[in-house]
C-alpha cells in the first residue's frame, strides 16, 4: 500500500476516532428523559430550596424557560429565567442578571434512570447535590 493511500486511511480513522468527543464538547449532555424544563425546575427547587411541586413553568422559547412559584410560608410570588448550557444549569431572577458570574456558585446536572441531580458549587469549594426523581419533576 502507497505512503498516500496509507495516510488518507490513518486520517479517516483518526477523524472518526475523535467524532465522539467533538460531539460531546457541542454542549450536548445527557439528559435522558428528562426536558430542560424539568431540569430547570428542578435547579431552581435545589437552589431555593422549595418544593418542585410548587414551581410553575410560565413559558419557554428557544433556550430559556420562565418559572415561578409563591412561597408558602409568606405567599410571595418570585420568578426566574433558566437555561442550560451542557450540563450547566444557568439561572437568574425575572428581570435580574443571569447568574454565570466569577463569584456566582456553579449549578450542574446529571442524569441516572429516572433520577436527575442537581448540583450546587461555590467559589469556596463547599456546596451539595439534590435528587429529583421523574415523578416529582412531572410537567
Amino acid at each position: 500500500m502507497g505512503y498516500y493511500m496509507q495516510s488518507q486511511k490513518i486520517t479517516k480513522l483518526s477523524l472518526l476516532l475523535s467524532l465522539p468527543a467533538i460531539l460531546l464538547g457541542c454542549g450536548g449532555a445527557d439528559k435522558g428523559s428528562f426536558s430542560n424544563q424539568q431540569i430547570c425546575v428542578a435547579a431552581i427547587a435545589s437552589t431555593m430550596s422549595q418544593d418542585p411541586s410548587i414551581i410553575n413553568i410560565n413559558s419557554f422559547k428557544g433556550d430559556i424557560t420562565h418559572l415561578s412559584y409563591i412561597r408558602p410560608d409568606d405567599g410571595k410570588k418570585w420568578a426566574y429565567r433558566c437555561k442550560l448550557n451542557g450540563n450547566k444549569v444557568i439561572w437568574a431572577s425575572d428581570t435580574g442578571r443571569w447568574r454565570n458570574g466569577q463569584y456566582d456558585s456553579v449549578i450542574t446536572f446529571s442524569v441516572n434512570g429516572n433520577k436527575v441531580n442537581i448540583s450546587e458549587k461555590y467559589d469556596d469549594g463547599s456546596g451539595g447535590t439534590k435528587e429529583f426523581t421523574s415523578e416529582e419533576l412531572k410537567s
